[in-house]
């Protein structure tokens, strides 16, 4: 019995596609790292993850809730400045640790001496806005409350809320500011949290100090009195003793609500509340801090790279079971930082790395089994027989003839190939160069069995690659291909071949030919002529400048290709089959697959039992625009 096949050692593993997929999985991970393209995927996965972190009301944080039933009590939105002063004045029998005051003062009003009295004797923190971009094309625009109420606050404090990409409220900034002056975010201020001032002597606006929001519940699970009853002192004064108070509009219609994770798909949450999450993980000290760009690409990176080194170290089913645990160390490590270390690391990257990486290995694996398998071919000639082995070799190089039909909607294409049993070394192939360009070729190889199989694998499989180099002309592709076939020729054979690449958006054509027999020009009218190319001798026989040489198929028109297993065809008697016969086989044929087997049927017919010489192609390629 034969030993089982082995992956190739670590030194060969480390091959010219090995560092190619390196580089391009670097490339990858930095690009989605940096450029932030996982982003939207990354917030599924960190909503999933807060979904499962809901904790029980704070016990140090009240809402005063101008709802609407104060709005039905009290009036119309804006109320005089002298209720928000009474409200003050009710709250500070009931000593609560810090009040901030979630409604902006920016006009300068009447009442604003009475409120100014209630902010001082309550040390209230005020709002300010910053609004990106300002009015009359400034950069931005900074509102303060009034000036007597700004020199009356305990402190100015920014409200602004950051919306991500798809519009919701996840993070805030705890410090802005415009490089002159910084302002905590309010429920950083009234945590006791200090501006750092990092942007000093910048100029133009600047956000610092990001955190996500871990909210704690749905809308509704901060404790929240009513403005209105607490303005008619029907609160008792433990709901609001040592307590944190944000006052702030919950009220519909007011503008100041926003979606989030924990607001539902159908509500939103109001501006208030969300200070007041933020307050509470403040004091908390569970806010999470979101992991810098560099950190990020750091661990996409590591990810990329450990499973580089497994792909060469380890064999297949090694390599399997270390993506399924990196893959599970990918999502244990960013939920585990953020449940215990508050660290929010994205995993979405990592994983697109780790899916990347492991996807292109697979079918260079895929590939390697392809060259394995040929090889075992090979080796079964010898007690297979050669006949079998070198056919089997052949077809299973060619394109299914099955696809051709369904290439491309602007192109009926066919071909077909039937070995003699002697075999010969014939070919065809049908390549897509990119969306409007296509390439097709037909080739036949000198000698015969099974090393003239293995050579037209060779030469369709160069052909390929160098076609699909991106090289500037035919011309150079043909003598890139004729280098390279040469050098790789220890059999010393020579292949003929034709070559064309057409553009599917206007018929034209470039064609190429190294000894092979010139194409058929089927006319839209039905009319034949044989296309005269100037061409070159067979590949592999000299270094020869192959010419391009173009021309152009309107719609209706095809071009047939044959290789001498036609031409050549000989009968009983020892006549060739011949041009004019081909001639007559096509004509009044329109489609590509009526052409091809009109082609074979009509030599097979010539040849009347006779054991075919050698292989038989034929390719009809008919432009339909």
């Amino acid at each position: 019995m034969a030993a089982p096949s082995q992956r190739p050692p670590s030194a060969a593993r480390l091959d010219r596609g090995w560092l190619i997929l390196a580089l391009v999985a670097t490339a990858l991970v930095a690009a989605l790292s940096l450029g932030r393209l996982t982003e939207r995927l990354d917030y599924i996965v960190y909503d999933h993850a807060l979904a499962a972190t809901d904790r029980p009301p704070p016990e140090d944080i009240v809402i005063v809730a101008i709802d609407n039933r104060s709005l039905e009590a009290i009036g119309h939105w804006p109320w005089p400045r002298s209720v928000h002063a009474r409200l003050l004045d009710q709250l500070a029998g009931a000593q609560p640790k810090s009040v901030g005051y979630d409604v902006l003062f920016i006009e300068p009003t009447a009442d604003d001496a009475l409120l100014a009295g209630a902010v001082r004797r309550n040390r209230t923190w005020l709002p300010l806005v910053i609004d990106v971009p300002g009015s009359n094309g400034a950069p931005y625009d900074i509102a303060l409350p009034s000036g007597p109420l700004a020199s009356a606050a305990a402190g100015i404090a920014h409200v602004n809320l950051h919306f991500d990409g798809d519009r919701v409220i996840r993070q805030a900034y705890l410090e802005e500011g415009d490089g002159q002056r910084s302002w905590l975010q309010l429920g950083a201020a009234m945590a006791g949290l200090r501006p750092e001032g990092t942007g000093a002597g910048e100029t133009g606006f600047r956000q610092e100090r990001p955190v996500l929001i871990p909210y704690g519940g749905a809308t509704g699970h901060i404790p929240a009195i009513s403005f209105v009853d607490l303005l008619d002192g029907t609160v008792p004064p433990e709901l609001i003793a040592g307590r944190h108070v944000l006052i702030g509009a919950t009220a519909d219609g007011l503008g100041d609500s926003y979606p989030t994770p924990k607001s539902g798909a159908t509500s939103q949450m109001s501006g208030v509340e969300i200070q007041a999450h933020l307050l509470d993980a403040l004091l908390r000290g569970d806010a999470i801090t979101p992991a810098s760009p560099l950190w990020v690409l750091g661990f996409a990176l590591a990810v990329v790279w450990i499973l580089l080194a497994g792909i060469v170290l380890l064999r297949p089913r090694g390599i399997a079971i270390m993506t399924v645990l990196v893959a599970v160390a990918i999502a244990g490590t960013s939920l585990a930082l953020f449940r215990f270390a508050h660290i929010w690391l994205p995993p979405i990257g990592a994983l697109a790395g780790l899916v990347f990486t492991i996807s292109v290995e697979a079918w260079r694996e895929r590939v390697r089994l392809r060259e394995s398998l040929v090889r075992e071919q090979i080796a079964a000639a010898a007690t297979e027989g050669e006949l079998q082995a070198g056919r089997t070799i052949q077809l299973g190089m060619l394109p299914p003839r099955a696809d051709l039909s369904s290439f491309d909607p602007r192109l009926d294409i066919d071909a077909l190939l039937e070995p003699a049993k002697s075999i010969g070394g014939d070919l065809f192939d049908v390549i897509r160069i990119d969306a409007d360009r296509i390439a097709f070729l037909v080739g036949d190889v000198t000698g015969k069995g099974v090393p003239a199989a293995l050579f037209m694998a060779l030469s369709k499989a160069l052909a390929k690659s160098v076609v699909l180099r991106g090289v500037s002309s035919l011309a150079d592709a043909a003598s890139i291909l004729n280098e390279e076939l040469m050098r790789d020729n220890s059999e010393s054979m020579n292949v003929t071949m034709l070559i064309g690449i057409m553009d599917l958006r206007t018929g034209e054509l470039m064609l190429m030919s190294a000894g092979h027999e010139d194409p058929l020009h089927i006319r839209a009218d039905g009319a034949i002529a044989t296309h005269k190319l100037d061409g070159g001798p067979p590949f592999c026989i000299v270094d020869f400048p192959y010419p391009d040489e173009p021309m152009k198929l309107a719609p209706g028109e095809a071009l047939l290709l044959i290789s001498d297993g036609v031409s050549e065809a000989l009968n009983g008697s020892g006549a060739l089959f011949g041009h004019e016969r081909l001639l007559a086989a096509v004509q009044g044929r329109t489609g590509a697959t009526a052409m091809v087997e009109a082609v074979r049927d009509a030599v097979r017919a010539f040849e009347d039992g006779t054991d075919p010489t050698d292989d038989l192609t034929v390719m009809a390629v008919r432009y339909l625009g």
